[in-house]
């Protein structure tokens, strides 16, 4: 088994060493939170720097220790397994659809629009089932329960997890959104 090269993990340390220098610059970051179960400021940005620095750490060992000739991905492993499986399989050519493009672009800006006005719940409700539908996926049932699901689940992430204040709306919205909430059970 030969050792990567030494080009082959210089990446990976330099990441590494920018990730733990930025994770314990990241311990001095002043807490806003007043209560013994608040997060700090300082909880995101060192938990996505340790996820990095595990990510480094993985794909170091992993280098270092095994085999990677041949060795294409765990997707490739399982594309070439299941088309093995098949007795033939046919590719099919990639179609690029600049309307349904440009169509997503402005459903995205107005998204953005919107998002004041109507509240983060009903936007993203609507974003959401508007992108699957444009994306060509037409059971209705599907399309409103993923975005029903979607919206709830991003709420209650964003608002109860991460401690992010999404937009609520105005007038009529905004009584809906803070009814949603506290559906949701966040305080």
């Amino acid at each position: 088994m030969d050792k990567p090269s030494r080009k082959d993990t210089i990446p990976y340390f330099i990441v590494l060493a920018i990730s733990a220098a930025l994770f314990w610059h990241a311990g001095s970051i002043g807490s806003m939170g007043s209560g013994g179960r608040a997060i700090g400021a300082d909880f995101w940005p060192r938990l996505i720097l340790g996820l990095a620095m595990c990510v480094c750490v993985f794909e170091l060992v992993f280098r270092w220790f095994f085999d990677m000739e041949g060795m294409g991905g765990l997707l490739s492993q399982v594309e070439q397994q299941v088309a093995g499986d098949q007795d033939e399989v046919e590719d099919e050519p990639v179609e690029y659809h600049l309307p349904r493009l440009l169509t997503g672009i402005g459903l995205t800006l107005a998204y953005v629009w919107v998002l004041p006005i109507v509240g983060f719940a009903i936007a993203s409700l609507i974003f959401i089932a508007l992108f699957i539908w444009l994306g060509t996926y037409r059971k209705t049932k599907v399309v409103a329960l993923v975005s029903v699901i979607g919206t709830l689940v991003l709420m209650f992430l964003f608002m109860k997890v991460v401690y992010v204040s999404l937009p609520l709306g105005t007038g009529i919205f905004e009584t809906l959104s803070v009814k949603l909430i506290g559906l949701l059970g966040i305080r």
